[in-house]
């Protein structure tokens, strides 16, 4: 049974799923009695969920790691600063892509640090502003586990992973609908401050 990592840099195989996130380690494992996964923190288990399916308990862990970056988030008397900002660069620094160092670049560097999906897409090479809002929602969800803050949330409930680097809003086009997104400040100063581009 090999294993395989994915877009989203889980590696996952028939028996088991793992995923690092910052300071977090998600593991989800077949036993002999169902399931079991684990979340680590700093190398501590920082909960345990059991059930039927891989799938089910790996919803578990990302809701429990959600859940605790929520917590964390809404312990914040402010926002971010900027040294936070530029610390959480450095420590995902090691799991972004050329595509997504494109993106940072490309926005950073956009006339108010507004720039739409399609130019972030235009940027990083993708071929459509979807794979753009996937990948930098995943550039977001690394940012989040190093530096949480208060998400908005889709209807369906899943937050907007994207927010953690920007506000967003839909714009509409004469034939669809995209996002247009505005760096955050403290976001743009520590990116400049990470030296990571």
């Amino acid at each position: 049974m090999g294993l395989t990592t994915n877009k989203k840099g889980e590696v996952m195989s028939e028996a088991m799923k793992t995923f690092k996130a910052g300071p977090y380690t998600l593991v989800a494992r077949v036993t002999g009695s169902g399931c079991r996964g684990v979340l680590w923190a700093d190398g501590k288990m920082a909960f345990e969920v059991r059930g039927e399916t891989l799938d089910e308990v790996w919803r578990g862990l990302c809701n429990a790691l959600y859940e605790r970056q929520v917590w964390l988030a809404a312990a914040r008397l402010d926002e971010p600063t900027v040294e936070e900002a530029a610390k959480a660069f450095v420590c995902i620094a090691h799991q972004l892509t050329a595509g997504h160092k494109a993106m940072l670049r490309a926005h950073l560097t956009a006339p108010n640090r507004k720039i739409t999906a399609t130019q972030l897409a235009k940027a990083a090479g993708y071929a459509n502003y979807s794979a753009a809002n996937l990948q930098y929602g995943l550039l977001g969800a690394m940012l989040f586990a190093e530096l949480p803050i208060d998400l908005p949330k889709r209807k369906d409930g899943s937050p907007v992973m994207t927010c953690a680097i920007a506000s967003g809003e839909y714009l509409s086009t004469s034939c669809e609908e995209e996002w247009t997104w505005t760096m955050r400040p403290y976001i743009a100063a520590g990116l400049v401050a990470s030296r990571i581009l």
